[in-house]
């Protein structure tokens, strides 16, 4: 159950794509749902209803199908508690701390369990609202094996942007939000300029935005090395993955990173800081960098980068995918959780 799909909203919508497509190929009967309607028909006494986020109505129905069919539900917050918010936006939390008190704290706490991707998110969540009450689980999270190389796209991209052959390329890859710290990549960009590489900021443009105008107004400084691609498309995503040299993730809060665990899975390196959540399995793989959100941080990421070959964190970045963040794992785990809520009864 998750309150919207759209791809142009984050990685959750994708996670939760991967999630359902490896449930049922290891044979559940999983329905993805995006409207309560579908709920509403669907619920019966063999099913667990898996919520994805906060805030909208899936915790709700989840609740209400709990409290009048008996059927049991559990809510992945995907980062929505992380207290990143809470600093960052004072006002606003208070408004989500009422509502805490009213209504999705009581869904919160009548969930069977609350689930997390990482120890890390877990961590973090228990300092954001309370009353904070619940059944923690790490589940993790990740996505599936890449599709193969697709040459038609991988030449359509250098077609595309022909300014990136014989160019290191250093992928920015997701939304423009203050929360990814690209403005903080923008100034060590622009302060280093480097002359043989490139700085691939893709994904949605959004029209009359005053962060994404910041940022490009920001860029102009250096437009010969930084390259604005707009939204790609899921096989264009894979393959700007693979023609760049490593994904950079500046953010000042990121619950998981899908596209951490998509760009270890064709092999490249990750440039991170740590307040992504999952940057203790990238560090304790040797398969990227991992620094502070701050300006200092960034200039470290993006100098070592610059620097060094790569050539050894790119042996470790798939390793570290198949370990930690292949979809399948989390499938299993909630299988396994199903089965142990079904009976306990």
């Amino acid at each position: 159950m998750i309150h919207s799909l759209d791809p142009s909203e984050g990685g959750v919508s994708s996670s939760v794509h991967s999630l359902h497509q490896a449930l049922k190929d290891f044979g559940v009967n999983s329905l993805l749902c995006d409207t309560p309607e579908i709920i509403n028909k669907n619920s019966s006494s063999n099913t667990l209803n898996v919520v994805h986020g906060l805030w909208h109505w899936p915790s709700r129905i989840a609740l209400q199908i709990k409290n009048k069919h008996r059927i049991p539900y559990v809510i992945f917050p995907h980062g929505m508690l992380d207290p990143w918010f809470k600093k960052t936006y004072p006002f606003k939390h208070l408004k989500k701390q009422i509502y805490w008190l009213v209504k999705e704290g009581i869904s919160v706490r009548d969930a069977n369990y609350l689930c997390f991707t990482t120890h890390e998110e877990m961590k973090l969540a228990r300092h954001t609202f309370m009353p904070y009450r619940c059944e923690e689980k790490v589940i993790g999270l990740g996505v599936d094996s890449p599709p193969a190389k697709n040459l038609s796209i991988h030449k359509k991209l250098w077609s595309k942007f022909p300014e990136l052959i014989d160019k290191k390329v250093l992928l920015y890859l997701g939304r423009f939000h203050e929360k990814k710290g690209v403005d903080l990549l923008l100034n060590t960009w622009i302060q280093r300029n480097p002359k043989d590489a490139m700085l691939v900021l893709a994904g949605p443009i959004e029209e009359g935005n005053s962060y994404v105008k910041a940022l490009q107004n920001q860029s102009s400084k250096c437009e010969r090395t930084i390259l604005w691609t707009g939204m790609l498309d899921v096989n264009e995503k894979w393959e700007m993955l693979r023609l760049s040299d490593a994904l950079i993730l500046p953010s000042h809060q990121e619950n998981f990173g899908m596209v951490v665990a998509e760009s270890l899975a064709v092999g490249k390196p990750v440039y991170i800081t740590n307040k992504v959540n999952l940057w203790r399995e990238v560090e304790q793989s040797n398969a990227g960098l991992v620094r502070n959100d701050d300006q200092e941080g960034i200039n470290q990421l993006v100098d070592h980068w610059l620097i060094e070959s790569n050539v050894e964190i790119r042996k470790c970045a798939e390793s570290c995918f198949l370990q930690n963040f292949h979809i399948e794992e989390a499938a299993k785990n909630l299988i396994n959780l199903a089965k142990n809520i079904s009976l306990s009864g």
